[in-house]
């Protein structure tokens, strides 16, 4: 009986000390009408530009749901829309480039799509170069996309893109340079060897202050695809994203919650078999 206790006690401990991510379902009635902190909101949506025309459309919906009923569909008919989603929580403390330990998103390109094979939804990361919010110019992205990463788009299924330790280039907001290097990571904006040139030199301390992901922006043709379960974390807290047309029905304990529920209704009936003998 001691031996099965101590056990007990040590895989609890051990379940304990992994992380668990917070998962958050976001429904049409959680989207904001405007830009706000804590919040995700549909921004930068356009149809047209230079004369010509798109339809452009984002939002949630129920054509391709990824884990429940739902998931971001984004599409455009001519390069000249755009949409973006973007999420931000502004400078919190311990969100930093150097604390940054999850990046992850699932996508979905429609097959027989009509922009060029390599696009799909983008995923960027909202920075401010020296972490403090006094000043304003030092500010940008760092954007993830397939084709700097392998290429090998799949298309008509969902992906899965783990991208923390992926390559990010760097779109800056002032002065609004792009710093078109493709085969930085993560590690290397924040440690060297950065780009040369006008990029800004970040580091661990640099803020990561918010999330966005979208299409457009430059490219041709038609476009059609999905996004769901957007993940970051810092310092072992990690958060998911999971867009939803409608809330769930009801909450499933996590794996992890039912093993340690076992093993204590297991503990206890070891305890009684004890006493009994």
């Amino acid at each position: 009986m001691k031996f099965f206790v101590l056990k007990s006690l040590a895989l609890a401990a051990a379940l304990a000390g992994q992380a668990h991510a917070a998962v958050i379902t976001v429904t049409p009635a959680d989207m904001s009408a405007s830009p706000a902190l804590n919040a995700w909101y549909l921004t930068n949506l356009r149809s047209t530009q230079n004369g010509y025309t798109s339809t452009t459309a984002a939002g949630i919906t129920a054509s391709a749901p990824r884990s429940g009923n739902g998931s971001v569909a984004m599409s455009l008919t001519d390069g000249s829309g755009k949409a973006d989603f973007a999420y931000y929580w502004g400078f919190v403390g311990g969100r930093t480039l150097g604390t940054l330990d999850a990046l992850s998103y699932d996508w979905y390109r429609n097959s027989g799509a009509g922009a060029p094979a390599h696009l799909q939804p983008a995923l960027r990361l909202a920075y401010d170069t020296d972490g403090d919010s006094r000043t304003t110019t030092d500010r940008g992205y760092l954007v993830w996309e397939q084709v700097y990463n392998g290429g090998g788009m799949v298309t008509g299924q969902w992906n899965s893109s783990n991208i923390v330790d992926g390559n990010f280039w760097q779109r800056q907001t002032s002065p609004g340079n792009t710093v078109e290097d493709y085969s930085t990571t993560l590690a290397e904006w924040m440690n060297g060897p950065r780009p040369a040139g006008p990029a800004d030199q970040l580091s661990a301390a640099t803020a990561i202050t918010g999330i966005e992901f979208g299409i457009g922006s430059g490219w041709n043709g038609s476009f059609g695809g999905f996004v769901d379960n957007v993940g970051f974390g810092f310092g072992n807290q990690k958060t998911v994203f999971n867009f939803e047309t409608a809330p769930a029905a009801a909450a499933v304990p996590e794996p992890g919650s039912t093993l340690l529920f076992a093993l204590g209704l297991a503990g206890f009936g070891a305890t009684r078999l004890r006493r009994r003998s």
